[in-house]
């Protein structure tokens, strides 16, 4: 049976608070959503091991992973975009070239070409581990999306790699995906495997990484500490990740 309803969330400064925590209004809406037969989904641009503990606290077995380059529903895999090895060989010699690590992507592992002070920030920033190094990961295994570790200098890479997109998500990295990969897109992929087009959207976020998701919705909820950009796109600005968004976001859409 179709949802009444399906919600998109994003988590950095979105669903998680500052202290990378989903506050108790949050999970209380959350059960309350699912209770209306409304499917809630994580839409972020980490991967699943990233978001593993997140997704068992909040009950939610669905997610846009990597910017919509794979899509998890009920815990199975529906849809992903493969970065092809040469492709990814390429780039990583780039990067060496510029004095830039990369970490490779996808919704099992992240692996990591090496360590430095830049990927040891990355990941503090994220309150996550520094990946495992394995420089020729991408000759191994299937690649969704990589990372490059740096604080400047995106304009070179941008012009190297005119089939890739480069989005600044941290100070101290730009997610590398495919020119047309984009939560937005993982979305609509996810609404044709499952036949859902004609179910109503929501969608949740505060990064520019959620532009392309609000205009894949038909109703878009920006936090208050939101990027400007994405409140002028927003039907709704809700009140910010550390003072229940979420819960009073989704009380104002009539959800809960």
């Amino acid at each position: 049976m179709k949802p009444e309803a399906i919600c998109f969330f994003d988590m950095d400064g979105t669903l998680l608070t500052k202290a990378a925590e989903v506050s108790e209004k949050s999970l209380e809406a959350l059960k309350r959503l699912r209770a209306n037969h409304i499917v809630p989904i994580i839409a972020t641009g980490r991967t699943t091991p990233e978001i593993a503990a997140k997704m068992e606290l909040t009950g939610i077995d669905s997610a846009i992973i990597m910017n919509g380059q794979a899509v998890i529903y009920e815990g199975k895999k529906v849809y992903e975009d493969i970065l092809e090895p040469e492709l990814m060989k390429r780039l990583t010699e780039e990067a060496k070239s510029q004095g830039v690590e990369a970490c490779f992507y996808n919704d099992s592992k992240i692996r990591a070409t090496s360590h430095n002070l830049l990927t040891k920030a990355h990941y503090d920033f994220l309150g996550e581990p520094m990946p495992v190094k394995d420089p020729t990961f991408f000759e191994k295994e299937s690649i969704n999306m990589a990372l490059l570790l740096l604080e400047s200098g995106d304009d070179y890479f941008k012009n190297h790699f005119p089939e890739l997109q480069f989005v600044r998500n941290t100070p101290f990295s730009n997610d590398v995906l495919r020119k047309d990969g984009s939560k937005a897109k993982g979305i609509k992929k996810f609404l044709n495997v499952c036949g859902y087009e004609d179910v109503p959207t929501y969608a949740f976020g505060d990064g520019n990484n959620d532009l392309e998701m609000f205009q894949a919705v038909h109703y878009s909820i920006a936090m208050e500490n939101a990027v400007p950009a994405l409140k002028e796109h927003a039907h709704f600005v809700t009140d910010s990740h550390n003072d229940e968004g979420i819960f009073k976001g989704l009380k104002h859409m009539g959800l809960i």
